[in-house]
């Protein structure tokens, strides 16, 4: 039997990862820029909205002059003209005066506030009654209030949603500078393993791995490559190897990542392709035959051929391999998570990282967990067990409780973090 290496720690193989340096940037469109990580901080070019407006209907005002005002007694203020909606104002208010306004119009010189049209009556002619007073600024959005310029207001490594992409068009950009998108090359090996296409005969599985890692790749923002299946054979899955290593930022080899005689990812990944070893074996449940190496810049990946114990692996290691090279800043974005309590009691192996997977269900009002300094907790954590080798347990499961190294076990009714496996990113 071939060796394992000294286990490494979950924590030990991420600062592995870390070491990889990001992708080049480049220039997107911002149709193509959603999920896309900034590549630089991007400082605003002008003050945003760029003129004061009023954030409602109503009267643009100097507030001194409603000081005071009530339904009782009320301001009496002479309207001098309207604030047409995509204009500049042209009027200035002296004192005393008032100009009608709607919500998006640019306020008057001389105003600092604008009175709701709900506290207005006529008063006859060009007079109007205003029956609340205002502070200076409010109901109205300053000119710098959404962006000043210069100010730093997307940073590096921000993930570009919907509302980023909304403030670029605010600027007036139409382009995005981002990170490259990793590309990822999937072999699957084993002899066993067919075609999803094909029908098994007897002894034989359909390459499940290799469309859910794909899948799981490409939400992460990677361009993929399924590069098909390698039988059992060393030269075979070194021409593969070798052949993506050469167009792809990772390689992702899933099964034959053990110690079995049939096991060769380690000394093709060390061997003819001139690959460093970081990782042979983590202190990991499920997914401890883990492999991680390097070759130049590009990333060399084993995981084991059990499809849940691949899926694990690539949750916990490939995916945020994908965000670091994607230059995405993690300390902003932590991954998702919910408090549950936990069904029943768990058993673990002290000096290992167990990920177990949990059927999230509502608490009923009655049995939710609620104290003083967290939020309530609504939700029960079921485990699932099951062989690594089912996918049928993965399927069912909301998200991974992590059992930390140094715990033998979780308590039932113990209040845990559960990590969510569904988040877009």
């Amino acid at each position: 039997m071939k060796a394992f290496l000294k286990l490494q720690s979950v924590e030990e193989v991420l600062a592995h990862l870390r070491a990889f340096p990001p992708l080049p940037s480049e220039d997107v469109p911002l149709e193509e820029a959603l999920s896309r990580f900034s590549a630089a901080p991007l400082a605003a070019p002008h003050d945003l909205p760029g003129f004061d407006r009023s954030t409602v209907d109503g009267f643009a005002v100097r507030a001194r002059d409603v000081f005071g005002a009530q339904e009782a007694s009320p301001a009496l203020l002479d309207v001098v003209g309207d604030c047409r909606m995509g204009e500049a104002a042209g009027l200035t208010l002296e004192e005393g005066r008032t100009a009608r306004i709607l919500t998006g119009g640019m306020l008057p010189a001389g105003a600092d506030a604008v009175v709701m049209v709900e506290y207005s009556r006529p008063a006859g002619g060009q007079l109007v009654e205003l029956t609340r007073s205002v502070a200076p600024g409010e109901n109205v959005l300053r000119h710098d209030e959404d962006a000043a310029a210069g100010r730093i207001c997307l940073p590096q490594g921000c993930c570009l949603r919907p509302q980023e992409i909304g403030l670029l068009a605010a600027f007036g950009l139409t382009r995005a500078a981002v990170r490259r998108r990793p590309r990822v090359g999937i072999l699957s090996t084993g002899d066993e393993v067919v075609p999803v296409t094909a029908a098994p005969a007897p002894g034989q599985i359909r390459d499940v791995n290799a469309h859910s890692l794909a899948a799981l790749c490409r939400r992460c923002g990677a361009v993929v490559t399924q590069a098909g299946l390698v039988p059992d054979d060393p030269a075979a899955l070194r021409a593969a190897v070798a052949a993506l290593s050469a167009t792809q930022d990772v390689v992702v080899v899933s099964g034959g990542s053990s110690a079995g005689m049939r096991d060769h990812t380690v000394e093709v990944f060390t061997g003819g392709t001139g690959g460093e070893l970081l990782c042979h074996g983590v202190a990991l449940s499920p997914g401890k035959p883990f492999i991680l190496a390097r070759k130049g810049d590009v990333c060399l990946m084993g995981l084991p051929g059990h499809v849940s114990s691949a899926l694990i692996c690539a949750h916990v290691f490939l995916r945020p391999l994908l965000r670091h090279l994607q230059g995405a800043d993690e300390a902003s974005r932590p991954v998702p998570g919910t408090l549950a309590i936990l069904s029943r009691p768990l058993a673990s192996a002290q000096g290992r990282r167990d990920y177990i997977r949990v059927r999230l269900e509502a608490l009923p009002p009655d049995e939710q967990l609620r104290t003083a300094d967290r939020p309530p907790v609504r939700w029960r954590a079921v485990p699932l067990t099951g062989p690594s080798g089912c996918i049928s347990g993965l399927t069912q499961a909301g998200g991974l409780v992590i059992c930390p190294e140094n715990r033998e076990g979780l308590y039932g009714g113990e209040v845990v973090e559960v990590e969510l496996m569904d988040d877009p990113s």
